[in-house]
């Protein structure tokens, strides 16, 4: 994958996240950060594409959305000027911090760089409709983590309090510190993160598996892994699995080689679904891997779902590229950013802990790469009704 910077940013080329999103996010970042004055001018569209290497198609598209939401106003022959520090001339609450790790150092850690930027632009526009600022701060692996939210440290004054993308070990003592600034994890669960907003995954795969073989009509199931998943994440997705497949006494097959497969190995992964036989149905760890699945199932002839049955997890509402809907487990986003800023606030006005890990039940979505078989619709894994 390739990856440039634009004012010290990363930006990937990924199909997870738009250049235009990502460019309109690192603007934002930077008109908050005070780089530009009131009426003072941006600088070129063609200078800012040149300088993170991308045609001049995405940073327009970017200009234009901050145009829409009033942060900069065009100026006919004379170029876009900076005209409000928040959208629609909006006076902020604050400056809320948020760590993300940088400088990846293999295809596992861009891929994941590129689904970190997708949660990132969500959060940035989530914290402008409740009336925050954003500075974004990429950390080196061998940085000192526990200073992180140390007053007059990586995030300087202005920093009221930190969301970490990133676990590392913290202990949720009491009373906050008074050199401290506020911490919320917004990540995978992971017992060593506190205070820490998160999706249950390992329920919620359950849940996906069970729905999987009950109403898919197969006879047996397998589990490709993703290569961008944290350990801590799959291992979540596998205990699900492993647990639906024994209250279920279903046959699963043993894949060894899925999670080594990366998702732009088209070859590869045509390779190991020959391993596959009909009346299979496959659960994929993430949307990229089902879509991946699902499209090289397309290219070696293999319907989907009448001769393999796909599931996944983070099924988009529009549906996959191909036009199919996944039937997977969906995670809600905008909840979960609701809940981590509402107890970030709390912690910056009552100066402390308030709770270790809050878990968000997922949902399941419907879609098309599951044939369902009505009569078992309405039966839980042990056979009963709901």
């Amino acid at each position: 994958m390739d990856t440039s910077k634009l004012f010290d940013h990363p930006i990937t080329r990924s199909s997870q996240i738009s250049l235009a999103d990502q460019i309109r996010d690192i603007l934002c970042e930077e008109i908050h950060a005070g780089r530009w004055e009131i009426d003072e001018k941006l600088p070129s569209m063609m200078t800012i594409a040149n300088h993170c290497g991308v045609s001049r198609m995405p940073v327009q598209q970017a200009i234009e959305r901050l145009g829409e939401e009033g942060y900069v106003r065009g100026e006919n022959r004379s170029g876009v000027f900076l005209s409000s520090m928040m959208p629609e001339g909006r006076i902020p609450l604050g400056t809320i911090g948020i760590a993300l790790l940088s400088d990846p150092q293999n295809e596992k850690e861009m891929e994941f760089l590129a689904y970190e930027q997708l949660l990132l632009h969500r959060f940035i526009k989530k914290a402008e409709q409740q009336n925050y600022q954003t500075k974004v701060v990429y950390i080196a692996a061998n940085q000192d983590w526990g200073e992180l939210n140390q007053e007059d440290g990586i995030f300087g004054d202005e920093v009221k309090g930190i969301i970490s993308l990133v676990p590392f070990p913290r202990e949720a003592e009491g009373e906050l510190a008074e050199d401290r600034i506020p911490l919320v994890f917004w990540c995978e669960p992971d017992h060593r993160c506190a205070p820490c907003i998160t999706s249950d995954y390992e329920a919620a795969f359950y849940r996906l598996t069970v729905r999987a073989i009950r109403e898919g009509g197969k006879s047996r199931i397998a589990i490709l892994p993703c290569p961008i998943l944290t350990p801590y994440v799959h291992d979540c997705f596998l205990r699900g699995y492993r647990k639906a497949v024994a209250d279920c006494s279903v046959e699963s097959l043993k894949i060894d080689r899925g999670g080594d497969i990366g998702l732009r190995d088209t070859s590869g992964i045509l390779k190991l679904l020959e391993e596959i036989p009909v009346d299979t149905t496959i659960a994929c760890m993430s949307l990229h891997r089902a879509e991946q699945v699902v499209g090289a199932l397309a290219a070696a002839g293999r319907r989907v779902p009448e001769d393999i049955g796909v599931v996944g997890t983070n099924p988009p509402d529009e549906g996959m590229s191909n036009g199919q809907k996944l039937t997977g487990v969906g995670f809600s986003w905008d909840r979960e950013i609701d809940m981590v800023i509402k107890l970030l606030r709390e912690q910056m006005i009552h100066r402390r802990w308030n709770t270790s890990t809050l878990m968000i039940t997922p949902y399941i979505a419907n879609g098309d790469t599951l044939p369902l078989r009505p009569a078992c619709r309405r039966l839980d894994c042990a056979g009963n009704q709901p």
